[in-house]
């Protein structure tokens, strides 16, 4: 039972990274209105949170090596409730960016490889094959379920509210944290290759950068790319 109790703990986990991005694609029209901006700006925002994620994700799994995956997990919850938080008490565009693209984004990048190797390190064989299926299916419905509780939430009340269960939500996830163990690990002692993690953050970064732009830029046939390498569209350089 202990077992599953932790699958739990880590499935609403993977659930509010994924209903997150969501939430907001639905709530931008009352966004550009409360922070009397453009559409524009409020898109460069939830994109930066999904550059922030990609760029430190590995550097984020490392981390979670020398800290260890509970602990980095914790950790990035922790970081995740404070950017939940300045993001439902935000009061401008860049408070909105700090604690939504970055700070979220930050969290973001530490609970989910730490996520999957805790799955790892709790389960082995059939129960491992089943317990990364729950959580790819509560992924998917964090995505199906994230645009129906944000339009209504956002119609019905704000969008802030969304924030603040989320600040809930990861104080019962960290409440839970103590069904965890720590699994094995190598003892050598990692070391964190910063050189490696830089060029591996600009690398995914680029990646995300050119798949969010492909509808503006196009995929091969430039539309409005700002710069045309050998007359194709800035996406696939």
């Amino acid at each position: 039972m202990g077992k599953w109790a932790v699958l739990g703990v880590l499935g609403t986990a993977q659930f509010l990274m994924v209903l997150d991005q969501a939430v907001m694609n639905v709530a931008i029209s009352q966004l550009v209105d409360d922070f009397d901006t453009t559409v524009t700006t409020i898109q460069v925002v939830i994109a930066f949170y999904a550059l922030v994620m990609a760029a430190l994700m590995l550097t984020g799994g490392k981390l979670g090596d020398l800290w260890g995956r509970r602990r980095a997990f914790t950790i990035g919850l922790c970081i995740y409730a404070v950017g939940s938080a300045l993001t439902a008490a935000s009061w401008s565009v860049p408070t909105l960016m700090l604690g939504w693209s970055i700070l979220e984004g930050v969290g973001a990048a530490l609970v989910l490889p730490a996520l999957v190797a805790l799955v790892a390190g709790t389960y082995e064989g059939r129960e491992r094959s089943l317990a990364y299926g729950v959580l790819g299916g509560v992924a998917g419905a964090g995505i199906a379920v994230g645009p129906i509780l944000g339009g209504w939430v956002t119609t019905e009340f704000t969008w802030r509210l969304v924030f603040v269960g989320e600040v809930v939500v990861t104080i019962g996830i960290l409440a839970g944290t103590r069904l965890i163990r720590e699994p094995a690990r190598d003892q050598s002692a990692p070391r964190l290759d910063w050189v490696g993690g830089g060029l591996s953050a600009l690398g995914l970064s680029l990646m995300v950068l050119g798949v969010l732009q492909a509808s503006n830029w196009g995929w091969l046939q430039p539309r409005s790319s700002p710069i045309e390498p050998f007359g194709f569209s800035l996406t696939p350089s």
